[in-house]
């Protein structure tokens, strides 16, 4: 057929493919829109990282007869890409959320005798206004030759509610971080500090060490 009619229903023939290819035009853009926005949501979730908040780095020595001090600690995470730092008595930052790839690092100076050099040297008495002698600082430069220096490189456990970052020392020179505060109510808690060396011997038990360092 060629006459006007046929002419007629070509073009409507072609109308509707034309509306028919715009709808599924349309169609296709809907889907990539939904795949990018899902896409870009999903990123956004991925790379969203905890809230870091300041936890107070707290130092406990259950070794009686010792002294520790110059404690220094850093936290990394390298899922966070990110690390803090801190000391006795100062803030460090810690996520909100423990993540299973931190490491603590520890370093500290040891002094294994307080009170003594090596032969049970006391100290020398001081001056009567509180000054030093020059025996006492022969005796303190004997004293620090036998400080020893640590470091230990240790996973941090894992934690359901953050508290501070309680670093206790336990005999052997370790060192065990603890967080999560029903952890440090289960290690510290109802425990009589009447006697100090009795207060060291219990944390040592609860946290399930052995008070004498068994050398490996």
């Amino acid at each position: 057929m060629t006459g006007p009619g046929a002419m007629r229903g070509r073009r409507a023939a072609f109308a509707l493919l034309e509306e028919e290819k715009m709808k599924n035009m349309m169609k296709s853009a809907k889907w990539l829109l939904w795949l990018f926005t899902a896409a870009n949501l999903f990123g956004c979730q991925s790379v969203a990282k905890p809230r870091v908040l300041p936890a107070e780095v707290r130092i406990t020595n259950t070794v009686t007869g010792t002294s520790i001090f110059n404690v220094r600690v850093n936290v990394y995470s390298k899922t966070l890409d990110r690390g803090s730092s801190g000391g006795e008595g100062c803030c460090i930052g810690l996520p909100e959320q423990w993540q299973p790839d931190m490491v603590a690092t520890v370093e500290w100076v040891k002094d294994p005798n307080p009170d003594e050099n090596p032969g049970g040297v006391k100290a020398p008495k001081r001056n009567p206004n509180g000054s030093i002698t020059p025996e006492w600082e022969k005796w303190m430069a004997i004293h620090k030759s036998n400080y020893t220096r640590h470091r230990v490189r240790i996973p941090l456990p894992q934690y359901k509610e953050l508290g501070n970052l309680n670093l206790v020392f336990l005999p052997c020179d370790e060192v065990y971080p603890l967080v999560d505060w029903a952890e440090r109510g289960r290690v510290f808690g109802n425990i009589s500090s009447a006697i100090p060396k009795e207060w060291n011997r219990e944390v040592i038990r609860r946290m399930g060490r052995k008070e004498a360092c068994q050398q490996k």
